[in-house]
């Protein structure tokens, strides 16, 4: 499912919501980095590397970037287990939580996605501009891209992840 999930995003990302950048370079969101950020905490970190560069390099090859994307969604799949690590509940993950708003909670969501989106568009800025002198005139664009990136995710979740969907119970 995760698989299927990151293939669609890729394609929706490269096909369909490339240009959607309501104020230019400035909120430039990475659409299928919520497939990638839906890796379950409980995978191998093998698992969650190999994500990102599978990502990464369908990102490339739809949106002919040369490795830009790669370089940075592996960098995200691998910090993937630290970052899982630093925002673990006190007594862990439990086998079926699943890094969803309505396993995980808003905050948890929400600065687990913002951290990993800051990391990974500061990698995409790094690997994109390779001149020294011109990094720090790309970190403010990244950071509020990365932040716009969270608010779309956050949308995402809702719009997928609804309660009742979870338990048809209710």
């Amino acid at each position: 499912m995760t698989a299927l999930r990151m293939l669609l995003m890729v394609l929706l990302q490269a096909f369909i919501l490339r240009d959607v950048t309501p104020f230019g370079e400035w909120t430039r969101p990475e659409w299928a980095l919520w497939a990638l950020l839906l890796v379950p905490p409980q995978a191998s970190p093998f698992l969650k590397l190999l994500s990102g560069f599978a990502m990464g390099t369908g990102l490339d090859v739809a949106l002919g970037t040369y490795g830009q994307h790669m370089v940075a969604a592996t960098a995200l799949g691998g910090a993937l287990p630290a970052l899982h690590r630093l925002f673990s509940p006190r007594e862990g993950y439990e086998i079926t939580d699943r890094p969803t708003l309505q396993d995980m909670g808003s905050s948890w969501l929400i600065g687990f996605t913002l951290i990993a989106a800051v990391l990974y568009h500061l990698v995409l800025m790094v690997v994109s501009n390779w001149y020294w002198q011109l990094l720090p005139s790309a970190i403010l664009p990244s950071l509020t891209s990365a932040a716009f990136t969270t608010m779309c995710c956050v949308v995402l979740h809702m719009m997928v992840y609804t309660p009742d969907r979870r338990n048809p119970t209710h």
